[in-house]
């Protein structure tokens, strides 16, 4: 490409060195060569001439010896000459627009164009001269394109040589929708830019292996129509298309006989009978069936019909309705399967009128029915008789208008389901096939309901009301209302005059139900809610409010319930749960225990429910007192009139001092559970009651409240670790809740005797094990065993405490005989102690308070070193363990 450029510089620069002396051509070595390969000049901005006489100053390259002119790049190529016959430029195309297959005129830019006696140089394309024509006003040339498909070569020719000096390329075919084969042959292809399109055909036995065949393509190119003989007959085919001698896509194609429809009607007498349909031409023969019997055919060269001969009615033998009927063509391609029936009467259509009862039949050969019998289920049948001319339409009937033609009056309570006809032909009684015909249900205007806010059971009325079709399955009814309002939840099925709807629940009044049919409104009623009606009130445990009555609800976020005082002053509870029968709210804030109560629910208000006062409630369930006494916290509801100094509470026997009371907590104290103080607990659980000496109290108040929960107990013992036994047989068990009411210790199962019980803190106890002698003789120290304490018939059983056992060497005789005699004298010592504890029980408890505080002691015995010795025995440490009794 550069050298043919180079060799158009030549022309150019030859012309201009008779104008510019200043520049001179340089050539390459060949003989004869027209070439210019360099043209220098001596200044930098030189000016041209171009054909039209137009001078242009052009800015040259700087070169080694001067400024070099760069042709390839001059903007103005589209308008020089060549410089002589044989000193030319090859013409130059940049770019070409897109072609269509059918060509047509195109403009584009057309380079060193012109010869040097000024002519447009022509274009030669497929052997031909094409002579473009220059617009001064698109400053483009425009040519006349062939139409063609692939590429398209542009060729200049000057005597001295031919160039191919630029390649255009058609618009490519393209088949969007596939081709259409019709029974007479003819194949249809639909496209765009289809120049040259053309097909081969290959049949299921390749007898039309390889036939190409070029069809007719209309001036657009859009449409190419090909006739395939073969196809006019059954048969498989495959279809290759090019496009252009390149292969587009494959296409297949199968044709069997197919039969749509009777031409005309069959009367009784048979005959000849024509059918449409397609791919019904046959080179040789064409049989059918009719029935059971086999009929003969002709061929009408058509393929779309054919014509067979038909039997009588009665040679036929059967009821003529619906008769299946084939052709076979050529003993190798049977058709579909049509029915068709002689021309007697048949149902084709039947259409309610509005809402009426009144229905349109419309069919063929009517005017010979005499009963219409309607059938709505397995035993539902009611034979509609036809009617003269002078019936009303008040008793089910109907009227023949034409031949095609009848009206029937329907019984209101039809469901939809069958319609059959009876007709009378000369001597011949027969029915005609079913027809399933449907009933738009019909509901009453105006009507109105009460229910209960559960919902009740609804019967609305009207006509053709069923909701089951003739085979059991649902009409399609449904039911709206404003949103959240009521609904049906479903519908049963009635007497046709009627259906019940099964109204969900709701509250309200003047609901407006619509119900629908297939989504066609066929009605609507009112639904109201009977009002709320409140019965009677209730106290809970947990201090809300029960009120039992009637068509209360379940919709919290609508319920309202107001509290009416005395004086006419209202406070609204908080509703917490509703249930129709009853609804559950919390007592609003304030000191007033006795009011009135209603409810709203909804738009709708209930009666006012007499005075109601309310009682005290302990809430407490089973709570669990100290072991060594302290502060027992009573929770409830409404304890308005309690006062500190009229109220008594008491535990059991045991009073519990009150510390302070409010509406809603009672705190008390009360003393240990220590046998010692008077009155002592029973066993078990103890019964808590609250009295008051109030006069505005006493007769509300002054009793024993309901025993459900109210009971208080002791907290149960537990053990947590126990010390070694020692040399005389004492051991010491730690844990919580060591009391010494009815206070019994197992050590594997054998007592352990003379408790005595840390009174300050109640976490440990001491006794002494009785089968010590057998655990030394034994040696026992490895072996585990289950230990178990019951304070006040509460047990707890520790799983298992290891043995530990001190022991001590010989020990003399008298010293021996002296420990009995101190034994002795402590164990009188130690009775006379707790028959003086006994005595003073008031006033020791005054020394003694609750939790880790101890009672205050008294100074120690000159002799206390020595006794504290001595009380390692049992009985002497029993007696100094506590202080100075």
């Amino acid at each position: 490409m550069k050298i043919k450029y180079i060799s158009i510089f030549v022309i150019l620069i030859y012309k201009f060195l008779f104008s510019k002396p200043e520049c001179i051509f340089t050539k390459d070595e060949s003989p004869n060569s027209l070439v210019v390969t360099k043209l220098n000049c001596t200044k930098q901005v030189e000016s041209f001439t171009l054909y039209d006489n137009k001078a242009i100053e052009v800015s040259l390259e700087k070169a080694a010896d001067g400024y070099y002119f760069d042709i390839l790049n001059y903007p103005y190529k589209n308008k020089l000459y060549d410089i002589s016959a044989l000193v030319f430029f090859i013409p130059e195309i940049s770019s070409f627009p897109k072609m269509p297959t059918t060509g047509g005129n195109f403009n584009f830019e057309y380079n060193l164009a012109y010869r040097s006696n000024g002519m447009v140089k022509p274009i030669i394309l497929n052997g031909v001269n094409f002579w473009p024509i220059y617009n001064s006003t698109l400053d483009l040339f425009n040519i006349q394109i062939p139409k063609g498909c692939g590429i398209l070569k542009f060729y200049y020719d000057n005597r001295l040589g031919k160039w191919n000096f630029f390649d255009a390329t058609y618009e490519m075919g393209s088949i969007p929708v596939d081709p259409l084969l019709d029974g007479e042959g003819s194949f249809t292809i639909k496209g765009s830019n289809l120049f040259n399109t053309s097909i081969e055909i290959f049949s299921k036995n390749d007898i039309y292996s390889n036939r190409k065949e070029f069809g007719i393509i209309n001036d657009d190119h859009t449409e190419v129509k090909f006739s395939i003989n073969e196809a006019r007959y059954q048969g498989l085919w495959k279809i290759d298309v090019k496009i252009c001698d390149t292969f587009y896509r494959s296409y297949t194609f199968s044709f069997s006989p197919e039969l749509i429809r009777m031409e005309g009607v069959l009367n009784n007498n048979g005959g000849n009978v024509t059918f449409t349909g397609n791919h019904l031409r046959s080179k040789q023969n064409v049989t059918g069936t009719f029935g059971n019997k086999r009929i003969e055919c002709f061929n009408t060269n058509s393929s779309k019909s054919i014509t067979c001969t038909l039997p009588t009615r009665k040679n036929y033998g059967f009821l003529g309705y619906n008769i299946p009927l084939t052709v076979t063509i050529d003993g190798e391609y049977t058709s579909n399967t049509i029915k068709i029936s002689y021309d007697l009467p048949l149902i084709q259509n039947v259409q309610q009128r509005g809402n009426s009862q009144i229905f349109n039949v419309t069919g063929v050969y009517l005017s010979k029915v005499i009963v219409i019998t309607v059938i709505t289920g397995m035993s539902m049948k009611t034979n509609i008789t036809k009617m003269n001319s002078t019936s009303t339409l008040e008793e089910p009937g109907f009227f023949i208008e034409s031949n095609n033609t009848i009206f029937i009056f329907l019984p209101n309570n039809t469901q939809p389901g069958f319609m059959e006809l009876a007709i009378e032909d000369g001597d011949e009684s027969f029915r005609a096939p079913r027809y399933n015909f449907k009933i738009t249900p019909t509901i009453t205007d105006g009507q109105s309901f009460k229910s209960n806010t559960p919902g009740d059971d609804l019967k609305i009325k009207g006509i053709f009301m069923r909701t089951v079709d003739f085979d059991g399955r649902d009409i399609p009814l449904t039911f709206e209302s404003e949103p959240d309002g009521p609904i049906c939840i479903h519908s049963k099925d009635g007497d046709g005059l009627s259906f019940t709807c099964v109204l969900k629940s709701g509250f309200g009044s003047n609901h407006t139900i619509n119900i629908y049919y297939n989504l066609l409104q066929i009605g609507s009623f009112n639904v109201s809610y009977n009002p709320p009606q409140l019965t009677e009130v209730y106290q809970e445990k947990n201090g809300n409010i029960k009120i039992n009555g009637y068509n209360l609800g379940d919709s919290i976020k609508d319920s309202i319930i107001t509290v009416v005082f005395s004086g006419g002053i209202t406070l609204n509870g908080t509703v917490i749960a509703s249930g129709h029968e009853y609804l559950i709210f919390g007592y609003p804030v304030g000191n007033k225990k006795t009011a009135s109560y209603r409810f709203q629910l909804g738009d709708q208000q209930s009666n006012m429910l007499e005075q109601y006062t309310l009682k005290p409630i302990i809430e407490n369930s089973d709570p669990a007192v100290p072991c060594g006494g302290g502060m027992v916290t009573i929770n409830g509801h409404y304890f308005f009139d309690y006062a500190k100094d009229t109220t008594t509470v008491t535990i059991g026997k045991v009073v519990c001092n009150i510390s302070s009371i409010n509406v809603t907590t009672i705190e008390c104290t009360i003393a240990p559970n220590l046998r010692s103080l008077s009155p002592r607990y029973t066993s078990g659980s103890k019964r808590l009651l609250i009295t008051s000496s109030s006069a505005d109290t006493e007769r509300m108040y002054n009793y024993q409240l309901p025993s459900a929960g109210y009971y208080y107990k002791f907290e149960p013992p537990t053990i947590t670790n126990t010390s070694s036994i020692d040399q005389t047989a004492l051991i010491t068990i730690y844990g919580t809740s060591f009391g010494d009411s009815n206070l019994e210790i197992l050590i594997d199962g054998k007592p352990c005797t003379q408790h005595e019980i840390d009174i300050h803190t109640y976490s440990s106890v001491s006794c002494n094990v009785t089968n010590y002698a057998e655990m030394l003789k034994y040696n026992y120290s490895d072996t585990k065993f289950n230990i178990s304490i019951s304070v006040d018939g509460q047990y707890f059983i520790a799983e298992i405490f290891q043995f530990k056992c001190k022991f001590y060497k010989y020990i003399h005789t008298s010293i021996s005989q002296l420990f009995i005699y101190y034994c002795c004298s402590f164990r009188y010592l130690d009775n006379l102690r707790l028959k003086v504890r006994a005595k003073h029980a008031t006033q020791i408890s005054k020394h003694y308070t609750f939790g880790d505080q101890r009672a205050p002691k008294g100074p120690k015995s000159p002799y206390y070193d020595f006794l504290k010795k001595l009380s390692r025995f049992p009985l002497i440490r029993r007696y100094f363990k506590e202080h100075n009794d």
